[in-house]
């Protein structure tokens, strides 16, 4: 239970980012490229570039980067969309609020090299099929964007992160459009999605399932299952070109692996998952009863400790469905359980004990958690297999006080 606490902390901030490449401050702009003009075209050569996923749970996702490689300046830049400012005001309250302006920003390839060298993690490299009217329109339009009065937008985990602003700049640029090659299965879901990135993570795909609704258990659409690094990458590399005569011709002319994975591959385990963790929880909920009921003795430190983590979790997963603006959030059916209100239950069944009165709330509790579990069943949203232990387990402690409370027994 206190892992799962310490998972859920770290969740609160790092499920509400999902791609972030790096921090930066804003000051590192000063030595940016200055804009060419209309008249000039130089020789630019644009790469998509697609970073492996790390160990790090805010690197799990991987990353999207352009590359653009001006021949006629001798420059080799990598544009992030994935940049933030630590030192802003407030930042990690905006961080949760899903409020976060992210910052495009730029930075020799070279050094994109060293870093994720450093890290161990893989870098693979599309080189994109634009003419050098496209390839200069980018780059025109990357430039602009870091002007310190464009660099900012708006975050959005699912429908504007870093990955999809350099898909979005890419078709911007293209005369005509992409037709991707949709290789990936549309009949999943966005959960789906970040359960087969997370099979080595079970923690953080619990974490994930807490704290978002049913709005990522709909089918995804062509566009919204690009959020992910590698889904882009995979929808580019079949993709054509249409360009505004209806020449038709291939995106992607080259592809190479700058950066060989060299992290050793992550396992999947079962002792110490969500799984393993709440069984070992249900098995000790179930004894507890059973020593409770042979010994006609109540057992409220257990219960206490119980109702304390589940209100622990409920200010977080309240916190973000009634104030955060990141997607999901707002359509949790777990907010009817996991809320603030278990802390002052607990309080209460102190209350109780000390003055020795009949704990009437006890039915409430038990009639919201049956309701609940029978709402598992039908609503839309899809739940992780260990929260149906956790739900089980809750409904257990409420039968016993329930019990005690009709007995009026301590």
């Amino acid at each position: 239970m206190e892992r799962f606490i310490r998972h859920i902390l770290l969740l609160a901030i790092t499920l509400t980012t999902m791609l972030p490449l790096k921090a930066q401050d804003t000051t590192t702009v000063a030595a940016m490229p200055t804009p060419t003009t209309s008249e000039s075209t130089d020789s630019i050569e644009v790469s998509l570039l697609t970073c492996t996923p790390g160990k790090d749970m805010y690197a799990k996702f991987g990353h999207t980067a352009l590359r653009v490689k001006n021949f006629t300046r001798g420059e080799d830049i990598v544009f992030n969309y994935g940049c933030f400012d630590y030192n802003s005001n407030n930042f990690v309250l905006k961080f949760v609020l899903g409020q976060t302006d992210y910052l495009l920003d730029d930075e020799g390839f070279d050094f994109l090299k060293y870093r994720y060298g450093m890290m161990g993690n893989g870098v693979e490299e599309q080189v994109l099929n634009l003419n050098q009217t496209e390839a200069n329109r980018l780059f025109n339009m990357l430039l602009e964007n870091l002007q310190p009065e464009n660099q900012e937008y708006r975050y959005n985990w699912l429908y504007d992160n870093c990955t999809e602003r350099a898909r979005d700049m890419l078709e911007k640029a293209v005369d005509g459009r992409i037709e991707y090659a949709q290789v990936t299965n549309p009949d999943i879901t966005v959960r789906e999605m970040l359960h087969h990135c997370l099979e080595t993570s079970p923690w953080v795909a619990f974490g994930i399932d807490l704290i978002l609704g049913t709005e990522i258990d709909q089918k995804v659409t062509d566009r919204i299952m690009m959020f992910l690094p590698d889904v882009l990458k995979r929808e580019s590399d079949g993709a054509h070109i249409i360009r505004a005569d209806g020449t038709r011709v291939e995106y992607v002319i080259a592809r190479s692996t700058v950066l060989e994975d060299t992290n050793a591959p992550e396992k999947a385990y079962t002792v110490g998952s969500p799984l393993f963790v709440f069984s070992l929880v249900l098995l000790l909920s179930m004894a507890i009863l059973i020593y409770e009921l042979r010994h006609r003795r109540y057992v409220m430190w257990f219960d206490v400790l119980m109702l304390i983590c589940q209100g622990l979790a409920g200010v977080l997963v309240a916190f973000l469905f009634f104030l955060s603006e990141h997607p999901a959030v707002d359509s949790n059916w777990l907010v009817i359980i996991f809320n603030p209100i278990p802390i002052g239950y607990a309080a209460w069944l102190i209350y109780c004990r000390r003055k020795k009165r009949r704990n009437n709330l006890a039915f409430a509790n038990l009639i919201v958690l049956a309701a609940f579990l029978i709402t598992m069943t039908v609503c839309p949203q899809s739940f992780n297999p260990a929260m149906w232990l956790v739900e089980v387990s809750l409904l257990i402690r409420a039968l016993a006080q329930a019990h005690f409370a009709y007995h009026r027994q301590r």
